[in-house]
């Protein structure tokens, strides 16, 4: 496995407003506009799973995805999430995987997603065959 980096799970709202739910970032703390961690660049356009460990769990001031009735709950410290599946790239400080089936929505489990959401973690890319 790659580790990518710790901080505090956050997407850009537009990752919600375009249903798309296609990148996450880390921060250095549970706010939207706190600092940004870089993450580590490894090889873009490689196969595997995106995946999140969680260091530490704090309370989601987030209320959910209402349009799909996807809420925030609190996981257990050393949980393994895993985000999705598909090929790597990474956008300005953002990481994501696009889905093999090419669907232009929810590249992440959604529900994996919230459960990730504002609480601390080591995120990682685990390579796998395709």
């Amino acid at each position: 496995m790659h580790e990518l980096g710790t901080g505090v799970l956050n997407w850009d709202r537009m990752e919600r407003i375009s249903d798309r739910y296609g990148l996450v970032k880390l921060l250095d703390k549970p706010d939207p506009f706190s600092n940004e961690i870089a993450l580590r660049r490894i090889k873009k356009g490689m196969y595997g799973r995106l995946v999140a460990i969680v260091r530490e769990t704090l309370k989601s001031t987030y209320i959910g995805d209402f349009f799909h009735h996807v809420f925030p709950t609190k996981p257990e410290v050393n949980e393994l999430i895993v985000l999705c599946e598909g090929m790597l790239f990474f956008a300005d400080n953002d990481v994501g995987l696009l889905p093999p089936d090419g669907r232009e929505t929810l590249w992440l489990d959604i529900t994996a997603l919230y459960r990730a959401h504002e609480q601390t973690f080591t995120l990682f890319f685990e390579e796998r065959a395709n």
